[in-house]
């Protein structure tokens, strides 16, 4: 599931979860490299492993690539590599799977383990209120570590919805806040005391909404209940078990990957000169590990082959409850958790197999401006020779002429603005692994957007070069039903294509209703082709019961 910000702030200045944190580190070995059979040469970049039970896997993922380092393993074995052609930030050492990135959101996960360990421990219970452990927090007396946890305590995001949390108004406001997080300005004592006043955005236990905050105050309830600081725990009961010996937590000046395109964040204070994370405390156990793929694989294994918890424990690490496990979200055919850093993504997936016992796919990239494109058969303008015009958002009111299409945007939502659209764009990007479905999503131009509490309405084009067949036969039907296949696997309650008015004009509109986890959702999807080079897509959700009239009845001049 993504998650998008709820305040006007640049999706470059606040993603997901992001930033590392003193120099802790691990240096003792003891398993065995994970990926001591396996060569990468100058010239060739990736491998696969040719044993014959893995053919399938080979074909699935042995084209995969990406900007960065990305590996494909079993329980036992390693099955497919592939690191960029590219050198580390000293400019001479090749990407290899030892190359060290920002793990950002991917760090609950290990914050998660901690803590069911002191569980195990008898040194704390998930059913513990939070009065218990920070006393002047009145709130705290109906919220759990379990709603920590699976993220349901309804406590404001501190760094993607600042406003509430910090009691501050205004993007000037939040982009110092940001900056004074980064720079490591604020201690605990302020963040919990910034806390203690913050109104939930929910009763707790009620729904799930993600929020950076729970994973900090657990890395906190760590510290006060092993008596160690978070990196010393997490570096003795995972980092040494599991042999991670280049994964470090709470540290700066470790990470190797090649940060680009910086020069803003560092204007702003997010990132040190170089374009890496420049907090060594203040993002904790939301964040904060850094590691490389050989130790990853190293990680999950030991976490989903009994080395690290119980049973017992990993059944309530698994728990899908409101659409979030502990520090995992649940798939359709496993685990997963991704991350994003200013200048790095990251993204561990398990999947359960049959024959194998588990597949961990893990990606670790680096973020590349837009206009820098690694596939020579894609167009970095996916829209030059088309008649695509941009629309504009002027008193309230979305216009594009060329699409005589005019909407009045919701009272309330948020205009995202076109930095935002243009990293959402690249993050997409990033994690499309198949050629043919990077070439489909360059061909798709976020026009605008906007946004609130779970409300979404996007407003896109796909051309015919990559996008859409160049092909008059294929209807827009045909394109809402490539659309939908994304859906498969999804617990769907509801499917219906049909044709719709909007603006005067007629659209055909798919209808997805979703069961997530006992929630409600709605997705419309309306397709329009504008002419032989452009088919005009609108993508409307709601996490609730808006039905299509009130998106709908957006639309002026009907």
């Amino acid at each position: 599931m993504a998650y998008k910000l709820s305040k006007t702030i640049s999706f470059l200045l606040a993603v997901t979860m992001m930033i590392p944190a003193t120099a802790c580190s691990s240096n003792q070995s003891i398993p065995s490299d994970p990926f001591s059979s396996v060569t990468l040469t100058e010239d060739v970049r990736s491998w696969s492993n040719q044993e014959d039970r893995y053919s399938e896997l080979r074909e699935t993922f042995g084209t995969n690539r990406c900007n960065g380092a990305m590996a494909v393993a079993t329980d036992d074995d390693i099955v497919y590599l592939y690191c960029e052609d590219a050198a580390e930030k000293d400019g001479t050492t090749p990407v290899s799977q030892d190359t060290v990135f920002d793990m950002a959101s991917v760090s609950k996960a290990f914050t998660a383990v901690c803590v069911l360990q002191l569980a195990e421990k008898g040194k704390l219970s998930i059913d513990d209120t939070l009065d218990k452990y920070f006393p002047e927090y009145e709130t705290g007396k109906n919220i759990t570590l379990y709603e920590l946890l699976h993220m349901s305590s309804g406590i404001p995001d501190y760094c993607n919805d600042p406003d509430p949390f910090w009691n501050i108004s205004g993007a000037d406001a939040a982009n110092q806040k940001l900056s004074d997080i980064y720079l490591d300005k604020i201690t605990d004592e302020e963040f919990l005391q910034a806390m203690y006043k913050a109104p939930l955005n929910f009763e707790p236990g009620t729904k799930s909404e993600y929020s950076n905050t729970n994973y900090h105050l657990l890395a906190f309830i760590i510290e006060k209940v092993s008596g160690m600081k978070y990196c010393d725990y997490v570096k003795k009961n995972i980092f040494d078990i599991c042999g991670m010996t280049k994964t470090s937590s709470m540290a700066v000046g470790d990470m190797t990957y090649a940060a680009v395109d910086y020069d803003e964040l560092v204007q702003y204070g997010f990132t040190d000169n170089e374009g890496y994370p420049a907090c060594p405390n203040n993002c904790r156990g939301d964040g904060g590990i850094h590691s490389c793929l050989a130790d990853m694989v190293a990680f999950d294994r030991a976490l989903f082959t009994g080395k690290l918890l119980s049973k017992a424990s990993m059944e309530i690490l698994l728990k899908d409850d409101k659409g979030y496990c502990c520090g995992l979200m649940k798939e359709k055919d496993g685990y997963s958790h991704d991350g994003s850093s200013f200048t790095c993504s990251t993204d561990n997936r398990i999947i359960e197999s049959e024959e194998f016992g588990h597949i961990y796919m893990i990606t670790l990239e680096r973020s590349l401006p837009l206009t820098e494109n690694n596939d020579e058969e894609t167009d970095t303008d996916p829209m030059n020779g088309t008649k695509f015009t941009k629309g504009a958002v002027n008193d309230g009111i979305y216009t594009n002429e060329y699409a005589e299409l005019k909407m009045q945007v919701p009272d309330g939502f948020i205009v995202i603005s076109d930095s935002e659209l243009k990293e959402m764009y690249t993050e997409g990007l990033r994690q499309k692994t198949d050629l043919k479905e990077k070439k489909r999503y360059i061909a798709t131009e976020y026009d605008s957007a906007f946004w609130k509490d779970g409300d979404s309405i996007y407003i896109s084009f796909l051309n015919n070069r990559l996008g859409i067949p160049d092909d008059p036969d294929y209807t827009e039907e045909d394109c809402l039903n490539d659309e939908l296949k994304a859906f498969e696997g999804f617990t769907v309650t509801k499917k219906d294509i049909t044709k719709v008015t909007l603006c005067g004009k007629e659209y055909t509109r798919a209808e997805l209703a979703l069961d997530f986890d006992g929630m409600e959702s709605h997705l419309y999807v309306y397709a329009r082709k504008l002419d032989d080079d452009l088919m005009l897509m609108i993508e409307a959700s709601s996490i609730g019961d808006r039905k299509a009239d009130f998106f709908e009845d957006l639309f002026l001049g009907q």
